[in-house]
């Protein structure tokens, strides 16, 4: 089923490149006939691609009990997919009924049934492999001739995938509790509620951006046997298989491209030239401010190679509620030949943030915990993060530019974890006992860790201009290699000393996404707000630890599975000057 999903998305995807390169050859001068001036009217059938990026966010239930941590599990990833619709267009009034489906890559993982200090849990990995909608639309055409269309649609929604819970049994057929594993596949269904913007280039070519709200109906998952344990490491009552429950809701951001059935496929409108400077340049230059909330995330498992699923987990850390406030310089060149550069680069301070450090089995009787919780609170800062990307403009004229392009992506974030104080357990880490006192949050972090992550930017964008002077922009931008390097040091107490070092690597995807409305307050100065996503994460990573001093480690250390996830999302502000 997983393989293929993937084959239909990568044909949409192509579908979707064949469709803007046939876009380009119109844009680039080849002869065409013209469509004079007249209002647009968006009645008939169209149908198109879409690419962009989203976000799951599910909550999962025990019968047993209530879970004390864990929910939401965060499963962000990248999407791919086609619409096909219907418009009526009466007045300004614009009805439609719109079907749609994407494939994705979005996974995510979260402690399941996390019941007690003395309850083996799960970490349970959430998949999702397609979802669609078929919603009605209700829009209203603004703009010069009728071209701009804003709307908002609301209807049914389904999604297909997986989630699966593996126990976390560090200490796996000690006290004869083996590692189990299950897996649920989930087809939800729900309603959905969005809003979005399109804009016609030709007339028989629109492109879109859209936003959409997804809540899926309950569904039953598997959750595998499991036991309660002593400290001693005694069994003390064993858990069968049950039924538990998965809510879900999806957040998604999408741009696309309609074609519209009934048009002259090759006409295009008599619109303005773009503005050419000297030699055919023109330059954009602004400041922007991005007040954002992160989250970073690492799963550490067991031995690689060992018989063990790779999602069974020694440890968890989550680093949440990240508020950072960044300044950043952006620009942009377009070039002859429908070229252009743009790109960004800033830094800023993370000022507030909590993180929450998980322990599953550890330790040996009579001192075994099952599951320990303690919690820091977080101060660090974006040393550095950039982006440039160099494109093509298959539609460039005074009122829109429409592209796509390839690019590189840095994001270094560096996080500092400070004070510790248990939540789970009463005999755990930081719990208040003469043996594990808390931490005040002075002195030294208890732990720092930073990461590097870069990647490879595949993405497609532009903006046009809604009304006069208002302009909507849009950019989406698939990752479809990233690698991320990281260091872990934790401390003894708030001291300096060190307990251990943790080096981090891994291999993974990820999404970039932007929106950005901006009022042109001279022909030259413009102000905007808008919001950004970023969701990265790894498929293959892998933790090895050259110092422990509380323990030899070997000459060549051993590696352990790893997962690791960094989100950011918030709130843009821009300035921007042209330069022509």
């Amino acid at each position: 089923m997983g393989r293929a999903l993937k084959l239909g998305r990568n044909a949409l995807l192509g579908c979707c490149a064949v469709t803007l390169g046939a876009g380009g050859a119109w844009g680039d001068g080849i002869e065409v006939r013209q469509v004079e001036a007249a209002p647009y009217n968006w009645t008939g059938l169209y149908a198109g691609a879409h690419m962009g990026g989203a976000l799951s966010l599910s909550d999962t239930s025990d019968p047993l009990g209530t879970t004390l941590f864990g929910n939401p599990i965060h499963a962000p990833g990248p999407i791919a997919g086609g619409q096909v619709g219907y418009n009526y267009q009466t007045g300004q009034a614009v009805l439609g009924l719109e079907a749609d489906a994407s494939f994705s890559e979005m996974e995510g993982t979260g402690t399941c049934s996390s019941l007690s200090a003395n309850f083996i849990n799960s970490n349970c990995v959430v998949d999702v492999d397609a979802f669609g909608t078929l919603a009605g639309r209700l829009g209203l055409a603004l703009g010069p001739e009728d071209r701009a269309l804003i709307y908002g649609k609301a209807g049914l929604a389904w999604m297909t995938g997986s989630v699966a819970a593996s126990t976390n049994d560090g200490n796996a057929g000690f006290a004869g509790n083996p590692f189990t594993r299950r897996t649920t596949d989930l087809t939800q269904w729900g309603w959905m509620l969005g809003a979005g913007a399109e804009y016609a280039v030709a007339p028989a070519w629109s492109v879109k951006a859209e936003y959409d709200y997804v809540s899926l109906a309950s569904e039953g998952m598997t959750l595998p046997p499991t036991v309660t344990m002593d400290a001693t490491g005694a069994i003390t009552s064993v858990v069968p298989q049950r039924t538990g429950r998965i809510d879900t809701g999806l957040q998604t951001l999408k741009v696309g491209l309609n074609y519209h059935f009934g048009a002259p496929a090759a006409a295009a409108f008599v619109d303005a030239p773009a503005p050419a400077g000297p030699r055919g340049f023109n330059f954009e230059i602004g400041g922007r401010y991005w007040y954002s909330w992160g989250k970073h995330q690492y799963d550490l498992g067991l031995l690689k190679g060992e018989p063990a699923p790779p999602h069974s987990l020694i440890s968890r850390l989550t680093y949440d509620n990240l508020q950072t406030n960044s300044g950043e310089l952006y620009a942009r060149l377009d070039a002859p030949y429908q070229v252009f550069v743009k790109g960004f680069v800033g830094t800023g301070t993370t000022g507030e943030g909590k993180m929450s450090d998980e322990d599953f089995n550890i330790g040996t009787p009579p001192d075994q915990l099952q599951y320990t919780r303690t919690r820091h609170w977080v101060e660090g800062e974006l040393p550095a993060y950039a982006a440039v990307d160099l494109g093509y403009d298959w539609w460039r004229s005074a009122p829109y530019r429409i592209g796509t392009y390839v690019g590189y992506s840095y994001f270094h974030e560096a996080m500092d974890a400070w004070g510790c104080a248990q939540t789970i357990n009463p005999i755990g880490p930081c719990s208040g006992t003469p043996a594990e006192p808390t931490a005040p949050a002075t002195g030294h972090p208890i732990i720092t860790q930073t990461a590097v992550w870069q990647a490879v930017r595949l993405g497609a964008g532009g903006d046009v201009y809604l009304l006069p002077r208002f302009k909507l922009s849009g950019d989406a931008a698939y990752l479809p290699f990233v690698h991320v390097s990281a260091q872990d040091d934790h401390f003894l107490g708030n001291t300096p000393n060190v307990a251990s070092i943790n080096k981090l690597r891994g291999y993974g995807t990820g999404v970039q996404l932007e929106a950005m409305l901006s009022y042109d307050v001279t022909e030259r100065l413009s102000i905007g707000i808008g919001g950004r996503y970023w969701g990265m994460w790894t498929r293959d990573g892998s933790m090895v630890r050259p110092f422990n001093s509380q323990a030899p480690v070997p000459a060549i250390p051993p590696h352990q599975n790893l997962r690791m996830e960094s989100e950011r999302a918030g709130l843009l502000a821009q300035v921007l000057y042209k330069f022509d």
